[in-house]
């Protein structure tokens, strides 16, 4: 039962990691503030310019925090 919950709070305390860390990079990427990442602002970001279309879902030309997450993720 104690390794469980050793595995349970393991698991959550990297899921926070893991928010803390993508929301920090969300917002160095997010140069003007506005609170998305354009597609000048992701060019700085090999990566994440080449994905950027796939990860645009709403096709609004920016991406969203939430779409940024799911980039983070994979």
């Amino acid at each position: 039962m104690q390794i469980r919950a050793i595995a349970y709070l393991t698991a959550v305390l990297g899921v926070a990691a893991f928010n803390t860390q993508a929301s920090s990079l969300f917002s160095e990427l997010d140069s003007n503030n506005d609170g998305y990442i354009s597609e000048v602002e992701a060019g700085v970001n090999s990566m994440l310019s080449a994905a950027f279309d796939a990860l645009d879902v709403n096709e609004d030309a920016k991406l969203s925090k939430e779409e940024f997450t799911a980039f983070k993720g994979e």
